[in-house]
């Protein structure tokens, strides 16, 4: 019993030197958190900063096409023949020169159409519900 409180003392030391190694374990842990969370950090703010650019750049984007929006519409309103393609003027001429009688080979030279689509004119002018009706007494 002479050797207590040597015993005691070395307990105490043992436990002391475990309390700090975990301490150290504990530090060294937290310093690698904190530095991970700085990383993070900074991550998020550069993406913040990217977000913000895009987002600017589509609002200047969604402006410069409300602007050209509203520019088409003026034109259409101030030049309403104008917004017809010159493909649908070829087409209402072909079927104006169909309705008149001419030919195939005729709206094909005049309008300058392959002759499939000539005949699918002539096809479709036909076909107008004025004379499915006129078949149908017929029949």
């Amino acid at each position: 019993m002479n050797n207590w409180p040597f015993q005691i003392t070395t307990d105490i030391s043992l436990v002391s030197v475990g309390l700090l190694c975990a301490f150290v374990v504990c530090f060294i842990g937290y310093l690698k958190v904190q530095t991970r969370y700085r990383l993070l950090v900074k991550e998020v703010e550069q993406l913040k900063n990217e977000f913000r650019a895009m987002n600017s750049g589509h609002l200047g984007m969604g402006r410069e096409l409300k602007r050209v929006f509203k520019e088409i519409a003026q034109v259409e309103n101030n030049h309403p023949g104008a917004v017809q393609g010159t493909s649908e003027k070829v087409y209402d001429q072909a079927g104006l020169l169909l309705s008149r009688g001419a030919t195939i080979e005729e709206v094909v030279q005049s309008c300058d159409i392959a002759p499939a689509e000539a005949e699918l004119l002539a096809i479709m002018r036909h076909s107008a519900p004025s004379h499915n009706k006129q078949f149908r007494e017929s029949a």
